[in-house]
Parts: C-alpha cells; structure tokens; sequence
C-alpha cells in the first residue's frame, strides 16, 4: 500500500475486467490490465442489456441494478449503447402469461401488444405476432466497441496495460495472494481480481479455491450489413435478433440463447450457418440476407449458472458471470468498491447470493 492508492491486478480484459478497471483506477487504485489477447467472450457477445430474463428474484433485482449502472456508466463516459427497448414473443399460451404476470409482479415495466401495434414498431417482421411483450427499458450493448472504451478510459485515468501475456499462475505468500507470474516473470500488486472469463477456474483452483464451470460454447453470426430494418431487440421463438449500427444483423446460432444450455458443435459451420440464415429470413423474408461471420466463445458459466463475484482469499477477488454485459458496469462498480473500501450495506446485499465461497466443500 502507498498513499497513491493500491496496486491491483487485472486478470482479463473483457467487459467485466474493463469495468472493473475503470471503476478502480477512477477510485483512487494503481491498476495493471493483463490482457492475454485472442477471442474473448465478450467479442462473441449478443449485447443485449436486460432484466427479463433471469434465475430468481434476487438474480432479477441484480440485473434490474445492471441496467441503472450502464445508464450511470453513460453519464460519465460517451459509450456505443442503445436504449431501443425489446419485443419479446419467445412464449405463447399459458407460458406467455406467466412471463408477463411475473414480470410485472416484480415491478418490471412491461407493455403487452398486439400485432397491428407491434407491425408499426417493426414493419420490416413478417407475421406479426397476435401478442408480444414490450420493455422499453432494455438496450443494447456493441460490446467489443464498450470493453475497449472502458479499457482506453482506464488507461487515460491512469492505468497500466500488459498485453499478449496469459498469467501462469497466482503467486501466493504467507496464505495471501501478492502477485502473478507469467511468460515475463513475476509482477506483484496488493490485490489481485481474477476477471478471466473461463480461464478463472483453472487459476483458483490451483490455490485451492474450487470454481466449478459449466461447458458452454456458444455460436452467434453476423450478416452483411443491410439498411435499417430493426428498431427493437427481437426475442421471438425463432430466436433472438438485433441490428448494429453498421447495419450488420447479429443473431445466436441457438435459441433462446440467454439460457446456459451449451450450443451443438456437430454439424460443419457452414450448416450452422445456413441455419441461422433460413431464421433471419423467415422473420425478415422482404430482407436480402447473407452471412459474413460466425463466431465461437465460450461463455463464463459458473456451475449453477449465476454470477460469482467477491473475496475468495487475502488480496485475491474474483468476477466471472454468464450474462456479462448486462452486468458489467454494475459488477465493475461492486468490485472497486469492496476492493477499496470493504463490503457495504448494498454490495453485501446485492451480492450476498452470489459469493464464490458457496462453492466450498462441493
């Protein structure tokens, strides 16, 4: 420690790395990005920023924050959001009633529209549904475009930047974490955040700290770019969809894409894609459609599929969470703060389900 504020390490470069580096060296801290390089989860992400979609109600008042973070996050820095709101057909029947009725039991706002409303929001879908669900709340994320706006906003804060170094190991003394050791040695620091995405549980374990990960790779392509035809994020039973400002289609190979289920690798790509491709044209058949890239992650998904977020040993925290970009800045605000100043009434409330000592002694 040093009256500059501590040294702290970053582990992971992706959104919840970038903003956590941002929220500490903002705070006062000495931060150090280790950034590995290659393809994170978060240049695979859909981006879609949202509450709708959750575990429980304490998992739903976690994103509900999440959402009110990015808009504080926005005030302070010019970043690549959306605020388009979301349309939402992926149920029908009963089913459709349960989503709306738990949604606006939780106080979520939620607009329910027929189709001669919802063909005025998006001319451009064939076959309006006979009902969908509006949350006009919900946005959307570039989420590469943000991680780097974060990143670059640390660095102009202050912090420091390694770059195409993967770290080897936590360097452990006298039972508290001091540093790390990669390919150029060893680099030490007063506290450490793992933020590694699936990396994180190959180095807690290796000092003992048990982070059980589900196996989830997950697909998502990318059209060409068209002209604008979508105003909305688009969760339908044919999948989820969203249009860049580039005019670029994006769209998971999978649907219902934000569950944690692990998407087929079987059948070649170019099959995956034509796939993907005869959904994007029957919900946009006036649409000439082709794709240009399809992109493999592996999404950070701890065992019970909910975040991980906390103190797992002296100088040592960890953040590694599915659903990252709807999360990050609030994850990033939550880190800095307990790293900084200790648990407060409202991180402690927030976060208490999701510590990663729920893991011990499975």
């Amino acid at each position: 420690m040093t009256d500059q504020g501590p040294s702290i390490i970053i582990i992971g470069a992706g959104i919840i790395g970038a903003a956590a580096a941002y929220a500490l060296q903002s705070g006062g801290a000495r931060v150090t990005i280790v950034d590995a390089g290659g393809e994170t989860a978060t240049a695979a992400s859909f981006g879609w920023i949202n509450a709708s979609f959750f575990h429980d109600k304490a998992h739903f008042r976690l994103r509900e924050e999440g959402i009110v973070a990015w808009h504080r996050l926005s005030d302070r820095l010019k970043l690549p959001l959306a605020w388009q709101g979301t349309l939402c057909w992926e149920e029908t029947g009963a089913a459709f009633d349960q989503q709306r009725d738990q949604l606006r039991g939780l106080g979520y706002d939620v607009t329910e529209i027929g189709p001669d409303h919802f063909a005025k929001l998006e001319p451009h879908v064939a076959t309006p549904p006979e009902r969908a669900l509006q949350f006009q709340q919900e946005g959307a994320a570039d989420s590469p475009m943000v991680a780097q706006a974060l990143l670059n906003a640390a660095v102009a804060a202050g912090a420091q930047r390694l770059r195409g170094l993967r770290v080897r190991e936590l360097i452990e003394q006298g039972g508290r974490i001091t540093g790390i050791r990669t390919e150029a040695g060893v680099t030490t620091a007063d506290q450490v955040l793992v933020a590694a995405g699936t990396g994180a549980a190959a180095l807690m374990a290796a000092v003992g700290v048990p982070l059980p990960m589900l196996h989830r790779p997950a697909l998502v392509m990318r059209t060409r770019p068209v002209p604008p035809v979508l105003n909305h994020v688009l969760v339908s039973e044919l999948g989820e969809l969203r249009q860049l400002p580039d005019g670029t289609l994006l769209m998971p190979a999978a649907v219902s894409h934000q569950g944690d289920a692990s998407d087929p690798l079987a059948e070649p790509l170019d099959v995956t894609a034509q796939r993907v491709l005869e959904r994007l044209r029957a919900l946009l058949p006036g649409v000439a459609l082709d794709w240009q890239e399809l992109t493999l992650a592996f999404r950070p998904v701890p065992q019970d599929g909910l975040p991980v977020i906390g103190s797992v040993r002296d100088g040592l925290h960890v953040a590694c969470m599915h659903s990252g970009i709807t999360l990050g800045a609030l994850a990033g605000e939550l880190v800095a703060q307990e790293m900084l100043e200790g648990v407060s009434n409202r991180s402690g409330a927030l976060l208490a389900p999701y510590r990663p000592g729920r893991f011990e002694g499975g």
